[in-house]
């Protein structure tokens, strides 16, 4: 039996069923973000959520909040892909980020003309369990160089 590797990528192992809960409160997450909808943002998370980004790691909702807060000042970024499913309870998306402070983008009168033109590949990544979001995290997508 052959089997085709694009169709084998769509195939998601779900043993407990809970894929499709899981995926909606994923999607409902990455919305509440975008929308910057704090209360359903905060609404999903777990107590004990792991809010990782560039910057380390922060435990609890209040701390997720204040670090998404200061990401949402720092950071712009898009997301030209859907939720993906890795596994049942892990999910990612891919999109772009634009640095809007630090590095040379505190540059005094040309950082932030500078900045337009250069954004970096980064990848979210959800854990759901139980129908709450346990850990996040925001990471630049690193490449193999090709020489």
């Amino acid at each position: 039996m052959s089997y085709n590797l694009r169709k084998l990528k769509l195939i998601v192992d779900d043993p407990s069923g809970t894929l499709r809960d899981n995926l909606r409160i994923a999607e409902a997450f990455f919305a509440a973000e975008d929308d910057r909808e704090v209360e359903e943002f905060r609404g999903l998370m777990d107590a004990e959520v792991h809010y990782a980004n560039f910057w380390g790691v922060a435990r609890g909702r209040h701390a997720a909040l204040a670090v998404f807060d200061s990401e949402r000042s720092a950071l712009r970024l898009t997301w030209p892909s859907r939720v993906t499913a890795i596994t049942a309870n892990t999910f990612e998306r891919r999109g772009y980020v634009h640095f809007l402070s630090g590095g040379v983008a505190s540059i005094p009168g040309v950082g932030g003309w500078l900045t337009r033109f250069t954004q970096r590949r980064v990848r979210e990544s959800l854990v759901v369990k139980d129908g709450n979001v346990k850990f996040r995290d925001l990471s630049l997508e690193w490449g193999l160089a090709v020489h």
